[in-house]
């Protein structure tokens, strides 16, 4: 990892997990989405007592697992939920609900969360979720909103760590913004 995204990588570090209390962190980035994600990933990956969550809306998981490979991280203790791509695999779950089901998304998240936290009891978890504004394509921006709400609260109340990435300017970044306990802008 050389270059913009190596200062991501440095920036996350230096920024996240800071204090006792953080859950939550809103990236702000006009880079793009795919090199937040794999900053944040190495990030986490490098914390071994973290297990991950990634929700798979723009990119099925097989994309991610392909991107780790090709920078040397390794995907385990990471679990991806596939919304709408039809692929199977170790670590991942995939449905062919549409990304307007925020409600079945919820419950797969939630489940997810709870699977890997019955699993391994004492382990540290991590949501990440890039695709608030694909999101939007399927659901009015309140019903967003209020589903970005509830989720946040709940994962809170499971002690899931939450990322979310943003770009400035769009639709939902003031929101993110201000469900998160940290926010980090990468530009």
């Amino acid at each position: 990892m050389d270059g913009a995204p190596r200062q991501a990588s440095d920036l996350i570090s230096s920024s996240l997990l800071q204090s006792k209390i953080e859950r939550s962190t809103a990236i702000v980035t006009s880079k793009g989405a795919v090199a937040a994600d794999l900053a944040l990933l190495t990030f986490f990956a490098k914390k071994k007592s973290f297990k991950g969550l990634i929700l798979c809306v723009d990119r099925p998981a097989s994309y991610y697992l392909e991107m780790l490979k090709a920078n040397g991280i390794e995907s385990k203790g990471m679990h991806f939920i596939n919304v709408g791509f039809k692929e199977a695999g170790e670590n991942m779950e995939s449905t062919e609900e549409n990304a307007g089901d925020l409600t079945f998304m919820k419950i797969a998240v939630v489940r997810m969360a709870q699977k890997m936290r019955l699993d391994e009891p004492g382990a540290k978890l991590f949501f990440l979720n890039d695709a608030v504004t694909t999101l939007l394509l399927y659901s009015e921006e309140k019903t967003l909103g209020q589903f970005l709400h509830d989720l946040n609260n709940t994962l809170r109340e499971l002690e899931v760590y939450q990322i979310t990435v943003v770009g400035p300017g769009e639709t939902m970044a003031n929101l993110a913004k201000k469900l998160a306990d940290v926010v980090v802008e990468l530009d």
